[in-house]
């Protein structure tokens, strides 16, 4: 089971978020996020503990407690959009989107009215 450790100090090391989650059972990863650029911290991370249950029980027991001078945010990490082979995220494949006929969250059904205003018709 993957977790997203949110609310990270910005000086937490991989080692000590290791050793917080060891006591509920084995660790196949840990990772801090970091800036591209910089190399700080982002704030969160991610553990994968070996079994459901272990992650289970790690959430349980850690989620809200204070670490490093942070309360921590614990959650089941969720494979992303596009790491699960959704695209860009946009809700729709490419031939959709070059349509103009996908899905946006902010704006509603697009298409056909967005079509009309560039001068190119709808098939």
């Amino acid at each position: 089971m993957n977790i997203h450790v949110g609310n990270l100090a910005k000086t937490t090391k991989k080692e000590a978020l290791v050793q917080l989650f060891q006591p509920y059972g084995k660790i196949v990863a840990a990772t801090i996020a970091r800036d591209k650029k910089s190399g700080d911290s982002r704030g969160f991370g991610y553990v994968e503990m070996a079994t459901r249950h272990e992650g289970e029980e790690a959430i349980a027991h850690l989620n809200d407690k204070e670490f490093e001078g942070q309360k921590l945010h614990l959650s089941e990490a969720h494979e992303s959009k596009e790491k699960a082979g959704r695209g860009s995220g946009r809700g729709g494949n490419r031939a959709d989107q070059q349509r103009g006929s996908f899905y946006s969250p902010r704006g509603g059904q697009r298409g056909a009215g967005n079509m009309r205003r560039s001068g190119r018709r709808g098939s």
